[in-house]
């Protein structure tokens, strides 16, 4: 019917176009209102003549539609990061080109499918190929360490760092044990290396071999020699995906839709250094595939049927059994050796699922029910040659910090600790749920409705195919000691296969939305939403401990005494696998399952206004609650082996492995691996927000979003907690959370061209300057709160994480933040050892740089006939080429040796990227 009432306006006009002549104003205004209301009509294929229209096409149906697209951008059309040009380089890689095309229409196929047959396809296909540097800043020891001379090597103060001989090691007559250790009543005495060299014949030959391995200082960012390697290495993208969909309407009652997506992809990790010790990231060869049909039925216009079937799998394969090699973990310097060299990890989900929608009056309902079954399939070798840590204790004089290097003591092949994996098959992890929803939305009245939703979930515990799963059971006696907590395994004695029983959770759900008056522009909504989620199913062999071989040395003291020697391999285990004796797992960090059916609880509540303004604008100001406990947290943030804080009292003494095991709540093993699995945090988020939309008018559409927020919780940082015992004191900001962002987008088509108001041209100009639009976003977030930490943590491992001490009456603050001086270290000191740090696990007040970013892309839209268009456009992201200070150094070290960074940035990041493009839609 439109195409008909545009032809019969189109004649008219050009009727009254032959008429008398006008005047040459009129005349102007006249040819230009015919030229623009034929573009118009072409476009919507109204005219006989319109370009495109062809009696072949309007006799076969709808036609294809579709496009071609290709991105592409290269590092000659981009700024140099800062990054690099501040380590002296200039040049980053970065060569990517992203394309893909789509084609949708009726599906025909001699003698199954025709025109009529009611039958529509859609295919997609997507590549990508790109090579990309990836940099990092780290410090490898100087030329002279490596041959054992550390005459040269000094302390965070720039004081020469004694190293002291471990075979001198001696107990001192004169030692009070009334007094605390310290340099003038020491309880064990060392001699000092001559001239703080070690002797070449002391030096280990396997870590001499791995010092072949290990790459040379390549700058001098320092302080002193620190920061001194930095890493500009490319990683390669290969990404391959399709998806085809095909529509069938059976009926006015019946349609089928299936749909299949297939990807692979083929990253090629970034080399750190190229050796069999490259400490980087893995390749990672990856494809996902998914299949599913999806049935409709309209009963009526107000009852609607849905149900559908879903199978999909990712597969993920990183590295190989031949990248293995020792990890060793050197502290302060870049580690030899990555900690899991291959996986091989796939990914299954089944989901059947069946909704039915009913609108009756003022009611709308929803019933929906999924089931859906997980399945996980793992093998993941962690440490499969072995893992050894050297800290500065073996090589210190011991109870004095300040002294000793762990590469002091890895030159000398002695770690304080050492483990081992022996993965002898891999997992096959299950779990399913089965979900029931039901929502009802109620318009009380025309300008009042209320939501109301619940779903029950049913959800099992994971299982293993073949029962080969195990965990510690807090409850059970250990034959080792008679003491709490020995090995379990899964389906023995008694035990379930998932060691927990099925949960069922209820969630519910409310909303409501009023807008006050019958014509009110204005509208208010209010939710609250309560849910639980599950306990996920994880890459890796977590879990396993007893099929699968955990082996750990320990050290009776890690001042005195190194865990095992540092030779080529690590000593065989005692016993065959499997190995599901009560006492497996002691002497190890064992697998530890919470077994209490717990899981996370999330709240959310939600208060909004809007309000319709002049000017087709739209204000929302709102404020957010979220919170929740029993939230999944690793072994940083929950221990249940932790020694209380009280002990410290007991200072040196804890350094002596008996002793220190004779505190804990499970003295037969080390500690727990929890997986990051253990439900034990809790978090709270305020906020308020403001948006501002501006919808399009005069070609201009634009957003504004700020946000306010405070976030807290109990267990995020890079470290951890400090006191297990007292959560109440963990209770502080975020550490990843910004408390303000700030987000700015707009499209703005330029008014360019014919009909507007600059470079009107009518004649072949116009294929120049019409069609060009402008957008672009702007991104404003504060900086991120400070976590301070001191310099030195003697406390006889019982303190995981140390804080730092405030120091009272010293602002933390500086006039004028810089990369000099961005905040004031004297307002924090070390704590003296064996205590606690009295410092907030993150700084209320002090945050880091903040951070921007704005990206612009400008593209020219030419149509080609009345079916085709090309598009241009040239995106450039980080387009002011605007650098974001790193964040400041936060380690705080004792009045006797600070750490003169402290409080300093070292460098800043980003830099402009060009992107160009062009499509083709048809």
């Amino acid at each position: 019917m439109l195409a008909w009432c545009a032809i019969v306006l189109l004649l008219c006009a050009e009727c009254l176009a032959a008429d008398k002549q006008p005047t040459q104003k009129a005349d102007r205004e006249m040819e230009r209102a015919l030229h623009e209301f034929k573009i118009e009509t072409a476009a919507m294929g109204a005219r006989a003549d319109s370009p495109g229209v062809r009696k072949s096409r309007a006799a076969s149906g709808p036609p294809w539609h579709g496009r071609f697209f290709e991105n592409f951008r290269n590092d000659f059309l981009d700024a140099v990061p800062h990054e690099i040009v501040q380590r002296g380089g200039d040049k980053s890689v970065l060569r990517r080109n992203q394309f893909g095309l789509n084609i949708t229409g009726p599906l025909e196929i001699p003698k199954l499918f025709s025109k009529r047959s009611g039958t529509f396809f859609s295919f997609s296909y997507e590549g990508v190929r790109e090579r990309i540097s990836r940099t990092r800043l780290r410090t490898v020891p100087t030329i002279p360490e490596r041959t054992g001379d550390f005459s040269t090597t000094v302390d965070q103060a720039g004081n020469l760092l004694p190293i002291y001989d471990p075979g001198t090691t001696r107990t001192n007559p004169a030692f009070d044990p009334a007094q605390p250790v310290s340099a003038g009543n020491l309880q064990y005495s060392r001699d000092p290396f001559p001239g703080n060299r070690i002797p070449v014949a002391r030096l280990n030959p396997v870590a001499m071999a791995a010092m072949e391995l290990y790459p040379l200082p390549n700058t001098s960012v320092g302080p002193f020699f620190q920061n001194n390697f930095f890493i500009n290495s490319p990683e390669t993208n290969i990404a391959n995906g399709i998806i085809a969909k095909v529509d069938q309407t059976i009926d006015d009652h019946h349609r089928l839709a299936a749909e299949v997506n297939y990807s692979n992809g083929l990253l090629g990790a970034s080399r750190w250094f190229d050796s069999a010790a490259n400490p980087g990231p893995l390749d990672t060869d990856s494809s996902t595939r998914r299949a599913s049909i999806e049935h409709t039925f309209t009963a009526a216009s107000q009852l609607v049927n849905t149900a559908s079937v879903e199978a999909s799998s990712e597969r993920w394969n990183l590295g190989s059994e031949d990248h293995a090699y020792p990890v060793y973990d050197l502290h302060d310097y870049l580690n030899l050796g990555r900690p899991s060299p291959f996986s091989s990890n796939v990914s299954n989900q089944f989901r059947i699922s069946d909704g039915t929608s009913l609108r009756n009056g003022k009611h709308s309902l929803r019933f929906q029910l999924f089931y859906t079954k997980f399945q996980v399939n793992t093998m993941w070798g962690r440490y499969p040659a072995g893992y050894y840590n050297f800290s500065a204790g073996l090589t210190s004089l011991p109870g004095i910090v300040n002294t000793g290097h762990g590469f002091a003591s890895f030159l000398l092949g002695l770690p304080d600790y050492a483990e081992k994996t022996i993965v002898t098959a891999p997992s096959y992890f299950r779990r399913t749920s089965l979900n029931f929803s039901v929502r009802e939305q109620y318009e009380l009245r025309p300008n009042l409705t209320i939501a109301v939703s619940a779903m029950i979930a049913r959800r099992t515990p994971r299982i293993e195919k073949f029962d080969r799963q195990s965990t510690v059971d807090l409850t059970a006696i250990n034959p080792a000691n008679g003491r709490p907590g020995a090995l379990i395994a899964a389906d023995q004695n008694g035990e379930s296969p998932g060691f927990r029983p099925p949960v069922v959770r209820l969630d519910p759900s409310i909303g409501i939305t009023w807008s006050p008056g019958s014509k009110s522009r204005t509208v208010v909504r209010v939710s609250y939403s309560r849910s639980h989620s599950p306990i996920p199913l994880r890459f890796g062999q977590w879990g396993t401990q007893g099929f699968n071989g955990y082996q750990s040395f320990i050290s009776p003291n890690v001042q005195l005494d190194p865990a095992v020697p540092l030779t080529g391999s690590l000593p065989p285990p005692q016993f065959s696998l499997p190995d599901l004796r009560p006492d497996a797992g002691n002497d190890t960090v064992a697998d530890l399952m919470d077994l209490s059916g717990s899981d996370p609880v999330y709240q959310s509540a939600q208060l909004s206004v809007e309000r319709e303004l002049p000017g087709a604008a739209v204000i929302t100001a709102g404020g957010r609650y979220e919170g929740g406990h029993d939230l999944l947290v690793g072994s940083d943030a929950a221990n249940p082996n932790a020694i209380s804080p009280d002990a410290l009292r007991y200072r040196d003494q804890l350094n002596d492995e008996a002793f220190n095991r004779s505190l804990r709540p499970y003295p037969q093993y080390k500690g727990f691996n929890l997986y990051g699995l253990y439900p034990y945090g809790k978090y709270q988020r305020d906020s308020a927000y403001l948006r501002l939309e501006k919808r399009v008018s005069m070609g201009l559409s634009l957003v504004a979003y700020y946000e306010f927020s405070k976030q807290l919780d109990d267990y995020s940082g890079p470290d951890g907690s400090q006191d297990f015992f007292n959560r109440r004191n963990e209770w502080a900001l975020t550490p990843y959370s910004h408390p303000q962002y700030l987000n700015l987008t707009y499209v703005y088509e330029l008014p360019l061209g014919p009909n507007k108001p600059l470079l009107n041209y009518w004649d072949w100009r116009r294929h120049l300057v019409e069609g060009w639009s402008l957008t672009g976003s702007g991104v404003y977030a504060s900086g991120l709160p400070l976590v301070l930490r001191p310099a030195f943590n003697n406390t006889g491992n019982v303190i995981s994480s140390l804080r730092v001490n405030v120091v009272p009456g010293v602002d933390p603050s500086v006039p004028n933040p810089g990369p000099e001086l961005w905040f004031n270290p004297a307002a924090f000191d070390q704590p003296p050892d064996f205590t606690l740090g009295d410092g907030p696990r993150t700084h209320p007040v002090l945050r880091g740089p903040s951070s921007q970013n704005y990206d612009m892309s400008l593209t020219k839209r030419m149509p080609l006939d009345a079916d085709r268009v090309l598009e241009f456009s040239a995106a450039a992201f980080n387009f002011l080429n605007h650098a974001d200070w790193e964040t400041p150094d936060t380690t705080i070290g004792p009045a006797s040796a600070p750490n003169v960074n402290a409080g300093k940035i070292i460098g800043s990041h980003g830099g402009r990227v060009i992107q160009l493009g062009l499509r083709l839609s048809f």
